[in-house]
């Protein structure tokens, strides 16, 4: 039976890990979740514009993240030979086939450049604790960057987890205790998956600087109002040992479920049920106006 609930009903606003398995096959997937045929040729598109304008905004990498790199890009390269036949799966798997552009590129940089996803290598670095243990945080070290929702990737290159996710309201109390245990007791193999999802005005994928939102003008059925839906996944790479999180972002106008039964009232009401420091890091107060404006029929 398909579930015709809007995402928001399905996942809920509550801040949780929400993880579930999924198959090596489904692990990038081809198609965009909400039908978009053309999607996944556009936003690899605008990869490519962003990396050749704005490459220092979008790609970053730590020194000896490059073992990972080399990974991500044979693992990406197979995942697409495999089960993604008519896309581009190999851009330059031998060195004589390399342009000098091409030699320069971190290998993450290469793999990111074949798929729509964001890609983001996490590394773990043991830390001393106040008690003398030794605790072992996991920090980011590369990343391709394209399509961020509100957040800067300079700001993160090389922070824990914790910090990463400082601006997240009740992120220390509900999340970061459980992430960073997922994280030490992840194993080889299985990945892992997740979805979140945020709303935003417009349908603009490059979307770094939280201060410049702006509210929505009008209701729903001027389509500027969007469901912003991030499929996440984690899986630790075999030989470095740190671990990919890749994220495939879908945007799509909220007037879409506007008949939807109690989708739109749900939807109100989840913002006004968030709590004070949620509403403002949602920013919820932009987004009241259109849901509560009755739409045409």
């Amino acid at each position: 039976m398909i579930d015709e609930r809007a995402p928001w009903q399905r996942l809920g606003f509550k801040l949780k890990l929400g993880l579930r398995a999924r198959s090596e096959a489904e692990w990038l997937p081809s198609n965009d979740l909400f039908g978009n045929q053309a999607a996944r040729a556009d936003q690899i598109a605008l990869k490519t514009q962003l990396l050749a304008k704005h490459h220092q905004d979008v790609f970053s990498a730590m020194p000896n993240s490059n073992a990972a790199g080399d990974e991500v890009l044979a693992m990406v390269r197979q995942h697409l030979a495999a089960y993604h036949h008519g896309h581009p799966h190999d851009d330059h798997p031998h060195d004589d086939h390399m342009t000098p552009a091409d030699a320069g590129l971190h290998p993450l940089d290469r793999a990111a450049r074949l798929v729509p996803e964001d890609l983001l290598l996490l590394a773990p670095f043991a830390q001393a604790a106040t008690d003398g243990a030794t605790t072992v945080k996991w920090h980011l070290v590369a990343a391709s960057l394209c399509f961020p929702a509100h957040w800067v990737l300079a700001e993160k290159m090389g922070k824990p987890l914790a910090a990463i996710h400082n601006p997240v309201p009740h992120y220390d109390e509900r999340l970061a205790g459980p992430v960073d245990r997922f994280f030490n007791k992840m194993t080889i193999g299985p990945i892992s998956a997740r979805m979140n999802w945020s709303l935003q005005v417009g349908a603009d994928l490059f979307t770094p600087h939280r201060a410049q939102r702006q509210a929505v003008t009008g209701d729903l059925d001027n389509h500027q109002l969007c469901l912003r839906l991030e499929n996440q996944t984690l899986r630790k790479l075999p030989h470095s040992g740190s671990v990919l999180f890749t994220i495939r972002t879908h945007i799509e106008p909220v007037s879409r479920w506007k008949h939807t039964p109690n989708a739109i009232d749900d939807l109100a009401k989840m913002l006004n049920d968030m709590s004070r420091e949620s509403k403002s890091y949602k920013g919820a107060s932009l987004y009241a106006g259109a849901l509560a404006k009755p739409t045409q029929k």
